[in-house]
């Protein structure tokens, strides 16, 4: 039940960030590059959540609900400030 609540709370935290950063795509880059960067780099700490607290299944099925394949997810965990 726990993993449940995990799984559907990452889940909506990534919807909404990866709803807003498409708006920022359709609005231009060139509008707001901070706030295309900031959520980027919180998609990439999500990325690194959902590995930590889901299942190897349950992160397949994430990643498959949100249209993300594996060098997408890759790329947002490299956008994490260093």
């Amino acid at each position: 039940m726990k993993m449940n609540n995990t799984f559907d709370m990452l889940q909506n935290l990534f919807s909404q960030d990866l709803q807003e950063l498409q708006h920022l795509r359709k609005r231009g880059w060139f509008v707001l590059p901070m706030s295309r960067i900031v959520k980027e780099e919180h998609i990439g700490r999500c990325c690194y959540l959902a590995e930590e607290f889901l299942s190897s299944e349950e992160l397949q099925t994430l990643k498959k609900d949100l249209g993300l394949n594996e060098r997408q997810w890759h790329t947002y965990k490299t956008k994490i400030s260093q």
